[in-house]
C-alpha cells in the first residue's frame, strides 16, 4: 500500500513539474526544428513540446485571434515583427535563419542543370508553388520566376499549396510535374536519399530575401519553457541543425 502510494507520489510530481508548449512554426522548418525539439528533449526529458506546422500568414492570424500558442517561428520575420507591434509576441524578433528556393521534379525529362527552363518544357504540364499571398516561399517563387521572366508565360500551369510542404507533397504524389520548393525540404531524407533528390538552386538575386524569425507571444510570456526553447535556439546544437537543412545564418551567406 505505501508502496503504491509513494509511486502515486512520484507520478503527480512528475507531471507537476513537466512544462508543455504549442509552437507554431512555419511548414519548411519541419525537419529542423523537428530535429532540434528532438535534441532539446534528450537535455529536458520531462518537458513537451508540441509544433503545428503551416503557412507563416496563416499562423499569424491565428496568434492576432488568440490562437495559444507559446513561440511564433515565421518564414517572413515581418509576419513576427507586425505581431510584436501589436503586443502578441512579447519578445523582441530575433532572426533564426535565411531560406533558399529550389526548382523540383521527380519527372524523368526533369534536368536540373536547365533552371527555369524545366518550368518552361512541355512535359511541365502543372507547376506547384505555395500560395503567394499568405505562403513567404510562395511569394519568393513568383517573383524569381517574374524576374526571370517567365511567370507570364506558365502562370496558367500554377497550382497553389497551403503552405511549402503541401507544395512538396503535390510534385512527390504527382499531382504536379514540377515546381518552387524550400531547400530545407529538398534536404530531408524523404528527398535527399532517394532516386530524385536532384534540384536547382535559385538564385537568391531574383527575388527578395527569405528572412526567418521568431518570438514568444503574449500567451507564452509567463512560461520558463517557453523561454527556455527560445534560447535554445541559439545554441551550436540547434544552429548545426538548421545548417544540415540548408538554412544560413544571415542574408550574406
Amino acid at each position: 500500500m505505501f508502496k503504491k502510494l509513494l509511486l502515486t507520489s512520484m507520478l503527480l510530481c512528475t507531471m507537476l513539474s513537466a512544462d508543455k508548449i504549442t509552437v507554431f512554426a512555419a511548414s519548411d522548418l519541419k525537419f529542423a526544428l523537428d530535429g532540434i525539439k528532438n535534441l532539446f528533449l534528450v537535455q529536458n526529458p520531462k518537458d513537451q513540446i508540441e509544433i503545428i506546422y503551416g503557412s507563416s500568414g496563416k499562423g499569424m492570424r491565428q496568434i492576432e485571434n488568440g490562437a495559444p500558442y507559446h513561440l511564433f517561428f515565421s518564414a517572413n520575420m515581418d509576419f513576427v515583427e507586425q505581431l510584436y507591434a501589436k503586443g502578441d509576441v512579447a519578445t523582441k524578433p530575433k532572426l533564426y535563419a535565411v531560406g533558399r528556393i529550389v526548382i523540383w521534379s521527380k519527372h524523368k525529362n526533369f534536368q536540373p542543370e536547365l533552371g527555369f527552363e524545366n518550368l518552361q518544357a512541355s512535359w511541365a504540364q502543372k507547376i506547384a508553388i505555395a500560395n503567394p499571398t499568405h505562403a513567404p516561399y510562395g511569394e519568393k517563387a513568383k517573383q524569381a520566376m517574374q524576374k526571370a521572366g517567365i511567370y507570364d508565360d506558365i502562370k496558367s500551369k500554377l497550382v497553389m499549396g497551403e503552405n511549402i510542404s503541401q507544395t512538396a507533397g503535390f510534385i512527390a504524389n504527382g499531382a504536379a510535374d514540377a515546381g518552387i520548393i524550400a531547400l530545407s525540404l529538398a534536404c530531408a531524407p524523404a528527398i535527399a536519399n532517394s532516386d530524385h533528390n536532384a534540384y536547382y538552386l535559385i538564385d537568391d538575386r531574383l527575388h527578395d530575401p527569405l528572412t526567418q524569425g521568431y518570438g514568444i507571444t503574449k500567451a507564452g510570456s509567463s512560461l520558463p519553457l517557453a523561454r527556455k526553447f527560445y534560447d535554445f535556439m541559439e545554441t551550436k546544437e540547434a544552429i548545426e541543425s538548421m545548417k544540415k537543412y540548408g538554412f544560413s545564418a544571415s542574408s550574406n551567406n
